[in-house]
């Protein structure tokens, strides 16, 4: 097939950034954006993307500060190989790797590590074989976590973005190892059951953690809010 059998070129941020991606099978949604748009890397800082599909996030980051230094892995050869691709059409440097968080060395630690994983077990949901890599877990949530926290450095940041009914297991995965944890609850709409979650982290840490008001991406007409429109346009929250 030809490559535009099989992908599609499109971009985010309003076009600020592009992205070629499958046509089939994962693509990027809103929720690595709003987890971009909460971090914000300082000069220099050591980052790593765990999962990182097609790049979306890391390519945000870098775009914020141009001297970060992000490392992207994820196991799927062909998210690696878009991954790369996107890399170097948008003039964003990326050291992207095709290896699972399980098989990374610790010879190096990060600042901060951000993680948009798989939301869908394989025991309680139907695997699709255009999926498998991208939606479903390879692993329990508990040992991805345990596994991105041996690679922060101490004081190090942690962020995950994830459904809202994996809260507990978040929670229960940093508890002892981080702190200062902040939970954010993302909403379509005001009036509506938050459906996804970013939880960050420091490692190390004993602060208590904090419960913020979230984010809603939705008025009651259906436009998006002038959150999300910012979220969408600039990866900016604050």
């Amino acid at each position: 097939m030809s490559i535009q059998e099989n992908f599609t070129d499109d971009s985010i941020l309003n076009g600020k950034i592009l992205l070629r991606q499958p046509k089939k099978g994962y693509r990027v949604a809103i929720d690595p954006i709003i987890l971009a748009s909460l971090i914000e890397p300082k000069d220099n800082q050591e980052i790593l993307d765990v999962g990182c599909g097609v790049g979306a996030i890391s390519l945000i980051l870098k775009r914020k500060n141009r001297s970060a230094k992000i490392t992207a892995i994820d196991i799927d050869e062909n998210m690696c190989e878009l991954c790369r691709y996107n890399s170097e059409k948008n003039s964003l440097e990326l050291n992207v790797r095709n290896i699972g968080i399980e098989s990374m060395p610790r010879e190096n630690l990060y600042d901060i590590i951000v993680t948009n994983p798989p939301f869908f077990s394989k025991e309680s949901s139907r695997v699709s074989a255009t999926k498998e890599l991208a939606n479903f877990e390879t692993m329990e949530l508990s040992e991805w976590i345990s596994l991105c926290l041996n690679l922060l450095k101490n004081k190090g940041h942690f962020s995950i973005i994830h459904d809202t009914s994996r809260i507990g297991d978040i929670l229960a995965a940093i508890k002892g190892r981080a702190g200062a944890a902040e939970v954010i609850p993302i909403f379509s709409k005001e009036n509506k059951e938050a459906i996804r979650v970013v939880v960050k982290c420091v490692k190390g840490s004993f602060s208590k953690t904090k419960i913020h008001r979230g984010i809603v991406m939705h008025s009651e007409d259906g436009k998006y809010s002038e959150v999300a429109k910012k979220i969408l346009d600039e990866a900016k929250f604050y």
